[in-house]
């Protein structure tokens, strides 16, 4: 299946941004998986998604583990929880080391991001795994987030809290909460920063409003909790559960890096009759969300100035397909 792109979208009058939009081509995965067996809905999810598939694939297991109500106590497996876990310090290291080194003008560090890679599929049982968390510990202890000063000019959204499967089951509400999901009735940013917010140094920049920077340095917080993670299965776990929600309903919650990802399924029978996947990338780009509150107001001298700040933002919000950036006059 297509994976589809972003379309960022900004409007500048010469001096800063006076608006931006989002506009998305992602296809609703979920909507291909209605009518098949349980069974297909297992293969099928893995070949759905070109990115975190371990995630995907762990909360369409645990959904309908609980839907099938074959379990009380819905929990991951310690592969599962490990094959997330190295899932998203990969995720994490293919940002830092790939991407963001480029978007300071850099050259990017492939040969260190390879090298880790290398270690990554290396991993193959808890012992080695928690060696390479030892590695990569050491490794974070003298490394640092490229710095930025951009400075917050508008109202953040709000950060997601951390919930569990069963609690989520309150804020579905149809459908449309797939595409464009809000909390409390209101967009909210989920990711690193989220569930980080909490820790001194990423709480530091967000009280002096360096809210680009705060999602950096959450990165780093994120990783280490993931290294530790590693060599502690009890912790890492934490990560993901499910639970049955309703007669024939589960519901399953996956941490991501980029966030947190919901699987819903009803069943009728052993088909699925309705499926739901609500990803981080619909949070954080939702049309009133983060990427479009924070670049309005933003001042910008260029235009390139101003898609250099959208990439950036773009960037620390970290969807999961492809975007594009257009700059239109006010």
């Amino acid at each position: 299946m297509e994976q589809g792109v972003l379309q960022l979208e900004l409007t500048w009058d010469g001096r800063q941004i006076v608006a931006a939009g989002v506009a998305s081509t992602r296809p609703m995965a979920a909507r291909a998986l209605r009518g098949l067996p349980f069974a297909r809905v297992l293969e099928f999810v893995p070949r759905l998604f070109g990115l975190c598939r371990h995630a995907q694939d762990s909360a369409a297991r645990l959904s309908l583990l609980a839907a099938r109500g074959q379990r009380s106590d819905i929990s991951a497996t310690p592969a599962q929880t490990l094959a997330v876990a190295l899932e998203a310090i990969g995720e994490h290291l293919w940002r830092l080391l790939l991407d963001w080194p480029q978007l300071r003008g850099e050259p990017s560090r492939q040969g260190e991001f390879l090298l880790w890679r290398k270690r990554l599929l290396g991993v193959a049982d808890g012992l080695g795994a928690a060696a390479f968390g030892a590695r990569l510990l050491a490794w974070l202890d003298a490394e640092a987030p490229p710095g930025f000063d951009d400075r917050l000019r508008s109202a953040p959204v709000a950060l997601l809290p951390r919930l569990s499967a069963a609690e989520w089951e309150s804020h579905f509400h149809g459908d449309r909460f797939s595409e464009r999901p809000t909390f409390a009735g209101q967009p909210a940013e989920t990711g690193a920063l989220a569930r980080h917010a909490d820790d001194a140094a990423v709480s530091a920049l967000l009280a002096g409003g360096q809210r680009l920077q705060a999602r950096l340095q959450a990165r780093y917080a994120d990783l280490r909790g993931l290294a530790r993670g590693l060599a502690e299965p009890a912790q890492r776990s934490t990560w993901l559960d499910a639970a049955a929600v309703a007669e024939r309903c589960g519901l399953a919650r996956v941490e991501t890096a980029r966030g947190t990802l919901l699987h819903r399924v009803e069943l009728d029978g052993e088909r699925v009759a309705r499926y739901a996947i609500v990803a981080p990338t619909e949070w954080n780009f939702h049309p009133q969300g983060a990427f479009v509150r924070e670049m309005a107001g933003r001042p910008a001298q260029t235009r390139a100035e101003a898609a250099l700040a959208a990439r950036r933002l773009a960037l620390a919000l970290d969807p999961c397909v492809a975007f594009t950036v257009t700059v239109e006059d006010a």
